[in-house]
């Protein structure tokens, strides 16, 4: 008995959760780039229970030790909603100079990222990002930087539906739904469980993190990833001939991507890094596109890079779809356009590609190119040859062979196993 107690006591003082109060809204990216992020206050929001906690991943980001249950407890219950059942005072809130208990504002502010998006009438990138999310910090743990952001905090500065009506909306207004700020419980469960499957066959992926239920089915839905820019948290500054800010998160982004051990080889010289940088992103989209072709995975590319992440991570599952065949017609309807195919993502893929390379050919040498000037580069013939290359092996993956023995066959039979894959195409 005296045991057990001990066991009880040493258990207890190990759920601190001190890890949940380095999460208030503090970024390193608002200080790297503080162009890319619009801030808010933001204030504590009531009402909320949590419908799901990722305790697998929490271990992983360190936020919960190992040893702990994977059960809801009232200490880490309360934790949870202390740090992420948060709304942000918008534009509207101080326009119309509403007030809120002092008590309820949190300390720090927290931001929204701009990042060009289509559906924006600006092609810039100029008035478009996180519509109705915010970014609740970075958690660092074992050599590993993870960012954390929620979706359903609020309505921002750079919904769509602000540019196209023209006016700041308040928080939860019921005329208008994406730009209302909120999201849906069903939305974060449908997020929940597919990105976990994929989580499992080992495809990048942004994994929930936790759900935030409010009445009438609305949630705050809380997501991770080591790393949570997008193309088009770059393509933005492209876009508008920005040089000094796409070379800050440029640079951001591969020290980031350094720091996590994933661009652990990069020279140090300034030069060679924009040069690495382009040749793990051709490999990164080329594999991911060949990955996406060969398991029927439709994740919507298109020129604005906003539904990937530059890891090649998959988000925004709203459009994500997996077939158990070759439904190489599927479109998805998006209400006012309809969205590429499964076939049609290579080239999407390998356009965003072509805008790395513009990107990086502007920070080199200073002067913004065409795109279409870089139509025929070298390092689009790498892209068709990793793609290639990846396709023979998802191929030879998938009829039972290991990486290793694949390997040896493309190297030895590599006409036999072309043949093969176009007699199985």
């Amino acid at each position: 008995m005296t045991k057990l107690k001990k066991q009880l006591k040493e258990t207890k003082n190990d759920f601190n959760y001190r890890k949940f109060k380095t999460i208030d809204g503090r970024h390193p990216l608002q200080k790297e780039v503080p162009d890319s992020t619009v801030n808010y206050k933001a204030r504590t929001r009531k009402g909320g229970k949590v419908a799901f906690f990722n305790f697998d991943l929490a271990k992983e980001m360190g936020l919960i030790p190992k040893n702990h249950p994977n059960h809801i407890t009232p200490e880490l219950e309360k934790e949870i909603l202390h740090t992420f059942s948060i709304v942000i005072i918008n534009e509207y809130d101080q326009i119309n100079d509403l007030k809120f208990p002092e008590e309820e504002i949190r300390p720090h502010e927290y931001m929204a990222t701009r990042y060009l998006q289509l559906q924006h009438p600006n092609k810039q990138g100029k008035t478009s990002g996180d519509g109705r999310s915010i970014w609740n910090g970075q958690v660092k743990h074992r050599g590993k930087s993870w960012d954390i952001s929620s979706s359903g905090t609020g309505a921002t500065a750079l919904s769509p539906a602000t540019h196209i009506y023209g006016k700041y909306w308040q928080t939860g207004d019921p005329t208008i739904s994406y730009g209302c700020g909120y999201s849906e419980i069903d939305e974060g469960m449908g997020t929940l469980f597919f990105s976990e499957i994929f989580n499992k066959n080992h495809l990048e992926t942004e994994r929930v993190l936790g759900i935030i239920e409010f009445q009438k089915g609305i949630a705050i839905n809380i997501r991770a990833q080591q790393n949570l820019i997008r193309p088009s948290h770059m393509f933005n500054y492209l876009k508008q001939g920005d040089y000094d800010n796409l070379k800050k998160i440029v640079n951001y982004y591969i020290d980031r991507e350094i720091d996590n051990g994933n661009f652990h080889d990069a020279p140090k010289s300034e030069k060679k890094r924009y040069d690495y940088f382009l040749k793990k992103q051709t490999e990164i989209f080329a594999k991911m596109s060949a990955k996406f072709e060969d398991e029927y995975i439709f994740c919507w590319l298109d020129w604005d890079g906003d539904n990937i992440l530059m890891d090649g991570g998959i988000i925004d599952y709203g459009s994500v779809r997996q077939f158990g065949l070759f439904h190489y017609e599927y479109r998805y309807d998006d209400v006012e356009r309809f969205s590429t195919n499964i076939l049609e993502q290579k080239e999407k893929a390998k356009k965003i590609v072509q805008s790395f390379i513009q990107l990086i050919d502007f920070i080199k040498n200073k002067e913004k190119q065409s795109l279409s000037k870089f139509k025929n580069h070298k390092v689009l013939d790498d892209f068709e040859a990793i793609f290639e290359e990846t396709k023979n092996l998802n191929l030879l993956g998938k009829i039972g062979f290991n990486e290793k023995v694949s390997q040896e066959l493309l190297i030895k039979n590599h006409k036999e196993v072309e043949e093969f894959r176009k007699a199985f195409t």
